[in-house]
């Protein structure tokens, strides 16, 4: 019941996406503002969805100008929790303009629409398609919960293209930026020196092949080696990666949609290599993200949550290369199969995405639960 809005999204933005296929340049490009027109109504109007809500609703509430000082450099009041100074900065400067939360959640949508479609339009040519697969690939949560992460990723996205031209200036201000608003966008900074050499397609396969085996053999690399480093000296630090290991804070490790969803992707990849970097150069920084996205799935899955937070930083990856690989099939019924599964995947995602009542759907336009409400439906139903 809790995806039907999230899967109607889905379907009208597949409807636009089989259309735009038989359109000429400007009316692709009208649907194209029109679907990102969409995205933003959809996102930056909704109600307090899923979690993190409860986090920068009071952050907006508290925000001071104290607070930007503080973020910068550690004098001041400072919020209860840290913040970075980007972000904060924006928040300030939105409640300055107009003091309310949802006005402040949408700039903040605004942004990351922003920078999604100039991210897209140059290298996608059906932008419905791409929003479909943004969405079902991170988009969702990046949307919902990652306010700050968002910003900081979609910079990263349109950083890129300073990678392969090689102008470092402009690809570290970027960056620079990107870590304003959260701070692991440090991690893009070494990217720029490695991440646009082509990768041997062999090569590729090994590391693939070999971060299943650690997968699926449940060889926990990061646990060894935070083991060796501190031994038995630390109970509390061998007691918190116990914790983090294993029972509710672990992720399972074994087969499953999302296993089999990287599989699948990995495979693909490496019986198209030749013809995905044939079709952009750019593709082989894409893969070489894809590459990173499986470590930081593979080796980090005893921790759940880091494991999906860095993940979440090369996740760009899956909006160019999935679209690429519809392009790649040179015998157009697998074409055809292949898009059917996009389809029938993406939908068998977000309803298991959304399918909560964390993620059940208002809308301020037109009218949407209060804060104390979903506060307390949050409450209610979060241990279950």
């Amino acid at each position: 019941m809790y995806a039907v809005p999230y899967l109607l999204l889905i379907i009208i933005f597949g409807g636009l996406a089989f259309y735009g296929q038989t359109q000429d340049k400007s009316a692709k490009k009208l649907m194209a503002l029109g679907a990102m027109a969409l995205l933003f109504l959809f996102f930056g109007f909704r109600g307090f969805i899923c979690d993190d809500w409860q986090i920068y609703y009071p952050g907006f509430q508290e925000v001071e100008a104290d607070d930007i000082t503080f973020a910068v450099y550690g004098i001041g009041k400072g919020l209860d929790w840290h913040m970075e100074p980007g972000f904060t900065l924006l928040m300030y400067l939105c409640k300055c303009i107009f003091n309310d939360y949802f006005f402040f959640q949408a700039v903040c949508s605004l942004i990351n629409v922003a920078l999604l479609y100039n991210f897209l339009r140059n290298r996608i040519d059906d932008i419905p398609f791409g929003i479909v697969l943004f969405i079902c690939f991170g988009g969702y949560g990046m949307m919902t919960n990652m306010m700050r992460n968002s910003i900081a990723i979609l910079i990263f996205a349109n950083a890129i293209t300073y990678i392969e031209q090689r102008k470092p200036l402009p690809y570290f201000a970027l960056i620079l930026v990107a870590f304003t608003f959260h701070t692991t966008a440090l991690i893009y900074f070494p990217l720029y020196f490695f991440a646009h050499f082509k990768l041997n397609k062999w090569i590729y396969l090994g590391i693939f092949i070999a971060l299943n085996v650690i997968f699926l053999a449940h060889i926990s690399i990061i646990g060894n080696i935070i083991s060796m480093v501190i031994g038995d000296g630390d109970s509390r630090v061998s007691g918190m990666t116990d914790a983090y290991t294993s029972g509710d804070l672990a992720e399972a490790k074994g087969i499953s949609i999302g296993y089999l969803e990287r599989v699948l992707t990995g495979s693909l990849i490496f019986c198209y290599y030749d013809k995905l970097i044939a079709m952009r150069k750019e593709n082989k920084i894409f893969i070489n993200l894809f590459v990173m996205y499986l470590l930081a799935t593979f080796i980090l899955a005893d921790f759940q949550v880091l494991s999906e937070r860095m993940g979440n930083l090369f996740i760009v990856s899956y909006w160019i290369l999935w679209s690429d690989l519809t392009h790649a099939f040179s015998i157009s019924n697998n074409r055809r199969l292949f898009i059917a599964f996009i389809t029938l995947y993406c939908m068998m995602k977000m309803v298991g995405l959304t399918n909560l009542v964390t993620s059940e759907y208002d809308n301020v336009l037109f009218g949407a639960k209060s804060y104390e409400q979903r506060l307390y439906i949050h409450n209610r139903t979060g241990d279950k």
